[in-house]
């Protein structure tokens, strides 16, 4: 865009900056950033100013800025044809897409039990939150499947995980359950009563939505039903395990019974469940709890 400063008498500051540049003869300034929005609106059919558009921009560029600071491109060296590109550049291509359009994608929804027991004050339920992000955020990293590549929502006493189609999701079977249990149990170790923690976690696969302010769809309504199952409570309380994890009878039989190495089909248990319209079947296991 062609900037002027300070303003010209008689100029008309509303002549557009292409038409301005003809005029003078003048070459406008690039402005990156808005073909960067042209591009992606374009590519993705929302428009350049849509506010999905400004949201999957701003994810590039964060992820490209983040990515020089951390380590500068490499130059190639004479005669290095095979030079490995800089991390901006791989980091650039590897940026995370917002799925849209019904993309099918792996839901992983989780709730911290109890949060707002009337022992836990505000100085407690802060400390909760800011550690059920500091687990999750290391389990998913240990069980490849990159929380830098999922895209989060906040949800008060726990959080709605939309992993994109082209990540793995067997990671969530195992061994992500694990992995959280793992740092649940030494976290409960280290803390009062009041601060110790026990989550509901629920693993989904549908389409899913985006309007450009959060997630939107049945199948993620879904997940979070899947959390408030009765059964589910019961058994987490009577166990008092540290995490319960509750699958949908889609993820079951399209991935824990394929895949029987990850967690035997047999350590689930079937549950029947009911709330808020919905009727359906699902399956729960406690990991560390002999059945």
């Amino acid at each position: 865009m062609l900037r002027v400063s300070p303003p010209v008498p008689g100029l008309d500051t509303g002549i557009p900056a292409a038409d301005l540049a003809r005029l003078t003869g003048m070459s406008s300034e690039p402005d990156p950033l808005g073909d960067l929005h042209t591009a992606v609106g374009a590519y993705t059919g929302l428009g350049p100013t849509s506010p999905l558009t400004a949201e999957i921009v701003g994810a590039m560029v964060a992820a490209l800025t983040a990515a020089t600071l951390i380590e500068p491109p490499q130059q190639a060296q004479p005669g290095d044809r095979y030079a490995r590109p800089g991390a901006a550049r791989l980091a650039l291509a590897r940026a995370p897409v917002l799925p849209v359009d019904g993309q099918m994608c792996a839901v992983f929804a989780v709730d911290i039990v109890g949060f707002t027991r009337p022992d836990r004050d505000d100085d407690i339920c802060l400390y909760l939150h800011q550690k059920l992000y500091e687990y999750l955020q290391r389990a998913f990293d240990e069980s490849g499947v990159p929380w830098a590549g999922c895209f989060w929502e906040d949800r008060g006493d726990g959080a709605l995980i939309v992993i994109p189609p082209e990540i793995s999701v067997k990671g969530l079977i195992d061994p992500l359950p694990d992995r959280l249990r793992a740092l649940l149990r030494r976290h409960n170790h280290v803390s009062c009563e009041a601060a110790s923690m026990q989550l509901r976690a629920a693993v989904h696969i549908g389409p899913v939505d985006h309007d450009g302010r959060g997630f939107v769809g049945t199948d993620i309504n879904f997940a979070f039903r899947m959390l408030e199952a009765r059964p589910l409570k019961r058994m987490l309380a009577a166990s008092r395990a540290e995490l319960g994890l509750i699958v949908s009878d889609y993820v079951y039989r399209s991935l824990v019974c394929r895949h029987p190495s990850l967690v035997h089909p047999g350590t689930f248990r079937t549950i029947r469940f009911q709330g808020k319209n919905t009727r359906a079947r699902a399956w729960t296991y406690l990991p560390g709890v002999s059945s």
